[in-house]
């Protein structure tokens, strides 16, 4: 037997989304940036060309090593004002014959140039001169503004005992300006290299090193990218200016605080028609409200596993039977309204309630007109 989690009830003109109230967070995280130049040094040495063996892939290192640049490409945000680049090392045809190659310079990012320079990084081959690449990084960032994100991706196995040296060198050149973070990408037997990335960051004075299987994730890299581009601090705020669910109803007055994204909402914060659909004693419904249902398919549409509930509710005009009745009828007419616009109808199902429920005062008739509604008590499958 399925069980079933209950969840908030729609309403219609009322449609809405009701719940229990949860209680405001007292701090929130505010992403502040700090990053305005990401250059990239990565390793396209000979001993790339070997198969991974950190999974199952049969993947070479340097394809891993790709993999993870194109992850963090896709993880910068594109609104975020950013100069990038890319160098590669090793030797031979693979960077022009020389011991370093330039195959990004330093612009303004767009994740379609980044894409093609990590593609003209296209093999690997011979040594491991990273001291090559972290002394010619100081020419290609010589021209950057602001704070400057170094990134070596790399296994740092037997390079040179300049390397240091050439960090110490950026570090004093660019002083607090730069941050040296990197990513170990390499086999097992190569791990002794993680001391020397480790020790990147720690001359830069900030930075992070990391291995490989923590950043293998598109949720890991996203974090780590995060980490590269933006300060996070927790700010505190008053409880009256928050709004859990973004529907522009702060939380203090918010009487549905988990009302679906893009659902319309009333002043309480419900997801919910504005207006009054039904007459008095009538169930059909009036012309004007197409947009509005249009609204209420969607979110059921994004959201297969709800099921409805549909109830009816009428004023206390007239006797209580014909009440309960009308409402029946009502609420199945909402039924066929979502029926037809392609909600299936083994997900809807009818009750009225008549005038038992009502929202709103009976003795006016402003009231009365509020209480001709039908709502959704909605649960999953």
């Amino acid at each position: 037997m399925l069980k079933r989690k209950l969840i908030p009830a729609l309403s219609i003109a009322t449609l809405t989304l009701s719940s229990l109230a949860v209680a405001a967070p007292a701090e929130k995280t505010v992403l502040t940036k700090k990053t305005d130049t990401l250059f990239v040094i990565l390793d396209s040495s000979s001993s790339k060309n070997a198969t991974f063996d950190g999974d199952s892939s049969e993947s070479t290192v340097f394809d891993i090593e790709k993999q993870l640049l194109q992850r963090i490409n896709k993880n910068i945000p594109s609104k975020l004002k950013l100069s990038s680049g890319i160098r590669t090392f090793g030797f031979g045809s693979c960077v022009n014959w020389s011991n370093t190659q330039l195959v990004k310079e330093i612009s303004p990012h767009s994740a379609t140039d980044f894409q093609s320079g990590i593609d003209k990084a296209s093999c690997a081959g011979g040594g491991s001169p990273l001291e090559s690449a972290l002394k010619s990084s100081a020419t290609d960032l010589s021209n950057s503004t602001g704070n400057i994100a170094l990134l070596v991706v790399s296994d740092a196995y037997k390079v040179s005992n300049k390397t240091l040296a050439e960090a110490a060198a950026l570090e004093k050149q660019f002083g607090n300006r730069l941050c040296i973070y990197s990513v170990w990408v390499g086999n097992k037997n190569e791990q002794p290299g993680k001391f020397i990335l480790q020790e990147l960051s720690n001359i830069s004075g900030c930075g992070q090193s990391v291995d490989i299987s923590t950043v293998t994730s598109n949720k890991a890299t996203a974090s780590f990218v995060e980490a590269m581009l933006y300060n996070k601090t927790t700010v505190k705020v008053k409880a009256k200016t928050l709004d859990d669910d973004n529907d522009g109803v702060i939380n203090s007055a918010d009487k549905c605080p988990t009302t679906p994204k893009k659902a319309q909402v009333n002043e309480k914060g419900c997801w919910a028609y504005g207006g009054v659909i039904f007459n008095h004693g009538k169930s059909s419904i009036k012309k004007g409200y197409e947009a509005l249902f249009s609204n209420a398919t969607e979110m059921l549409k994004a959201n297969p596993a709800l099921i409805v509930e549909i109830q009816g509710h009428s004023d206390s005009t007239g006797p209580a039977k014909f009440n309960k009745f009308l409402s029946e009828l009502r609420a199945k007419a909402i039924k066929a309204v979502l029926a037809k616009n392609g909600i299936e109808s083994s997900r809807l199902t009818t009750k009225g309630f008549g005038e038992s429920a009502p929202i709103a005062t009976n003795d006016t008739a402003a009231g009365r007109e509020i209480n001709r509604r039908v709502e959704l008590k909605a649960s999953y499958k």
